[in-house]
């Protein structure tokens, strides 16, 4: 019934039966070994019924948990009977072939977490420390003009709120007296019901006259009342008033505060602008003084000062108007020694200004160009070592599977010191016996002597390259067939390791009795039905075999 209810609302319903015998959880010395430290079903906790159902639903009892040890030692897993496996990195899970009775492994990568990150930089950070110092100071003054503008605030509300309970007592004593006025208004019914009744008895006169002096008291007292009212109603006017008073005050103390925030701001920004303009004015004075300081000493590297200069000095005018004045007749009377030729002197000044231009320039270039060689040196420090160390990887393994194939093979580096554009791979093989090395070209070896070489150094990148799944595609076109065998095999052993991509090699021929692995397959693609001949034999499954 109540699935039959929940069916309508798409919820799914799981029929739990209590009692269920989970697998124990047993540590052997060979897991502990291997870096198996726990299983998956005991590293949660939560209600029974929620924990039996997941392990139940997802197997979480064969779900074993291991280390970077168990990364390493993987294969010697699966003789533990271990079908699932995690470790920090990789997830390995082996399933049984029910037909053949292999073992087949898939491993995927683990991601590692991107949410949960911290990065630091200490210049930074200690930059924000500051900024937010700061910051705390100008708040804390901030709040100390909050806090008295706040307590002017609270004393005006106190105020109001004093005046709202007294205008809201003058309501309370109106509603009252227009009670005591309803009641009276109801008395007096009451009383001329009552005159109604007297009239018709014998007493008239008399009981008239007391009809007559009650009803004088009480318009006496309503007349009282009325004028309590009248005086009443006049205070909760200057009530009002003084209240209205109060809040147009309360708003212009708020915009005073605004205009003090305001004011506040814009002082901040000229106390900026002041710091500024007194930093670049002692840079400025700093800069003239070496400035002085550096035509002091080439003055003085010129002309030493002597007894007879500090008296012609003494003698000089003391401003600068008048300095250069007199700077300026003592080049004309230069200029007018050469009277053949008045342009040399400048011509002079000119190319001595060039060179000394020029001078700077190739020093500050000098500067430069060492910088961006010693950076450039920095990063080739980082990165040719290791790539040093791939190459170096690459031609262990190109040579030990070269040798099974060939004579001998290598891969090395072709390093052009800072010619990085011109930095490249050399593979050097060698097929027989009485030859040198080669590097591998159209020029020294054949069509299948290249591709032997290709695909050993394709395996020979196996290890070091992560991908799903590679193709090939007709490599073995153009070799012989010594070669293709040794190619095959090669390829095989390559593709059959643990912990590598799927190899798919796509080719219209193979040589016949060549040696599979367990974790080969073999699929033949039939052109159509239309081949009565091919299609006829494979539908009667004469041409079906076993490869071992």
């Amino acid at each position: 019934m109540l699935v039959e209810g929940l069916k309508q609302f798409n919820v799914p319903v799981l029929n739990y039966t209590a009692g269920r015998r989970n697998v124990p959880f047993q540590l052997s010395e060979e897991m502990h070994k291997l870096g198996i430290y726990s299983r998956l079903d005991q590293v949660f906790d939560g209600p029974s019924a929620v924990k039996e159902v997941m392990i139940d639903q997802f197997g979480l009892e064969h779900s074993y948990i291991g280390n970077m040890e168990t990364d390493r030692k993987a294969d010697q897993v699966t003789q533990l009977g271990i079908s699932d496996l995690w470790t920090p990195e990789n997830h390995y899970r082996w399933k049984k072939s029910r037909y053949g009775g292999h073992i087949s492994a898939t491993v995927d990568s683990v991601t590692p977490s991107r949410l949960i990150l911290c990065s630091a930089d200490a210049g930074k950070i200690e930059k924000l420390r500051s900024s937010k110092r700061e910051l705390e100071d100008t708040i804390a003054d901030l709040e100390e003009n909050c806090t008295v503008l706040q307590s002017e605030q609270r004393h005006l509300e106190d105020e109001a709120a004093t005046l709202q309970r007294q205008l809201n007592g003058i309501i309370n004593i109106i509603q009252q007296e227009k009670r005591k006025r309803y009641e009276m208004e109801s008395r007096v019914n009451q009383r001329r019901l009552r005159l109604d009744l007297i009239v018709k008895e014998d007493d008239l006169e008399t009981d008239l006259k007391k009809l007559n002096d009650e009803a004088a008291e009480l318009n006496t007292q309503r007349f009282h009342l009325v004028v309590g009212l009248k005086d009443m109603l006049i205070q909760a006017s200057l009530d009002q008033r003084s209240l209205a008073e109060k809040y147009m005050t309360s708003m212009e103390l708020e915009a005073k505060i605004r205009e003090m925030e305001r004011s506040r701001k814009k002082q901040e920004k000229v106390v900026r602008e002041v710091s500024e303009h007194l930093e670049e004015c002692e840079c400025e004075t700093e800069r003239s003084s070496e400035e002085l300081s550096a035509a002091k000493q080439h003055a003085e590297s010129i002309a030493k000062i002597t007894p007879e200069l500090s008296q012609q000095f003494l003698q000089m005018p003391t401003t600068i108007e008048e300095l250069e004045a007199a700077i300026q007749d003592d080049l004309s009377q230069a200029n007018s020694i050469l009277d053949m030729n008045r342009n040399v002197l400048d011509e002079y000044e000119r190319r001595q200004k060039k060179i000394e231009d020029i001078a700077k320039k190739l020093e500050a270039d000098g500067e430069e160009l060492k910088r961006c060689m010693d950076e450039i040196e920095s990063l080739k420090d980082k990165w040719l070592p290791m790539l040093r160390n791939l190459v170096a990887q690459i031609n262990e393994t190109f040579s030990r599977n070269f040798q099974e194939m060939a004579v001998a093979g290598e891969v090395s580096l072709d390093e052009r010191e800072l010619e990085f554009d011109k930095y490249g791979i050399f593979i050097k093989v060698k097929f027989r016996q009485e030859g040198q090395l080669q590097v591998l070209s159209a020029r020294h070896q054949s069509g299948g002597e290249r591709s032997v070489s290709t695909i050993l150094y394709l395996v020979s990148l196996q290890d070091l390259t992560n991908c799903p799944f590679r193709v090939v595609d007709e490599i073995n076109q153009g070799m012989d067939p010594i070669n293709e065998r040794k190619m095959f095999q090669q390829l095989v052993r390559a593709a059959s390791q643990l912990n590598t991509p799927q190899c798919f090699l796509l080719t219209p021929k193979l040589l016949p009795d060549l040696e599979y692995s367990d974790a080969c397959s073999v699929l033949t693609v039939m052109n159509g039905p239309w081949l009565k001949g091919a299609s006829k034999v494979w539908s009667s499954g004469d041409s079906w075999g076993t490869i071992m």
